[in-house]
């Protein structure tokens, strides 16, 4: 049940809007997803810039349309319209989202090590933080809009968590040993989005490539890839390339670019989140 909010960590509406400096700010108590919201709006002519928040959200998703946990106060979830004249390349959008995230969060959990594993999930301390969604409508080649959401476990216990992902999730607050702001970080990801992603390039030039190199946590991890394929492949993670790809050396045979699949690092655990 959708159930919509005057407020948000204390902050009425009016000061939110004011704060990140747009109108169109939408806050809700509880709902399904802030993501299906916002391209509902979106596709209903909603404005460069709006916001979707919510303090709750009882579908949840992430990639491949696996739930994300969003528990009622726990996190940061919110989405973001934006209306860019061209995305040349898709693959970039939540790399980049991602990367801006990873340093969103870095100010806030000093101390802790904070990763990008490809394509889309923050990494704090070996653990899955957060992640982001990107989804896009278009008119031709031309984008109509994207959307981008980002979900950030902030404020759970360990305790918190389904039994099945405690070993494998953290939340910003555990990380830092401290309580962490939710508004601050809003501030911080919402710059991040639109600094990095309002007009996305075909390629990363040598300056992003190097911050994507001190936060890639898949950087020479031992992994597999499952593109759907019969069997999963096995080998090392070696980087990104300029377009977005993950580069892969594989047990056996050349070098691989992988651009979509499902990697799951052999060492640790890997319940489906």
């Amino acid at each position: 049940m959708t159930r919509k909010a005057l407020s948000w960590e204390g902050q009425k509406l009016a000061v939110l809007r004011e704060r990140w400096d747009r109108p169109h700010v939408h806050v809700y108590s509880s709902i399904d997803s802030t993501n299906t919201l916002a391209v509902e709006l979106a596709d209903e002519g909603a404005a460069a810039g709006t916001i979707v928040l919510a303090d709750e959200q009882t579908g949840g998703r992430g990639v491949g349309k696996r739930r994300w946990h969003s528990a009622k106060g726990g996190g940061l979830y919110i989405s973001l319209v934006l209306r860019p004249q061209e995305v040349p390349n898709p693959l970039l959008l939540p790399l980049l989202a991602g990367l801006g995230a990873a340093r969103a969060v870095q100010g806030l959990v000093s101390g802790a090590a904070v990763g990008v594993k490809w394509p889309n999930d923050l990494i704090v301390a070996d653990r899955k933080a957060g992640g982001v969604i990107a989804e896009a409508s278009w008119s031709g080649e031309r984008p109509k809009f994207i959307v981008l959401g980002i979900g950030v476990n902030v404020h759970q216990r360990a305790a918190d968590f389904p039994a099945a992902l405690r070993d494998v999730a953290i939340s910003l607050d555990m990380a830092a040993g401290r309580k962490v702001s939710r508004l601050e970080l809003a501030d911080r990801i919402i710059d991040v989005l639109e600094t990095s992603c309002l007009n996305p390039p075909e390629i990363l030039d040598r300056e992003v490539l190097r911050r994507f190199d001190d936060y890639d946590w898949l950087r020479d991890r031992r992994c597999s890839i499952d593109s759907g394929g019969s069997a999963p492949l096995l080998g090392t993670a070696v980087g990104i390339a300029p377009d977005g790809a993950l580069l892969f050396r594989p047990d056996r045979g050349a070098l691989q670019r992988v651009t979509a699949g499902r990697v799951v690092v052999q060492e640790l655990p890997t319940p489906d989140f």
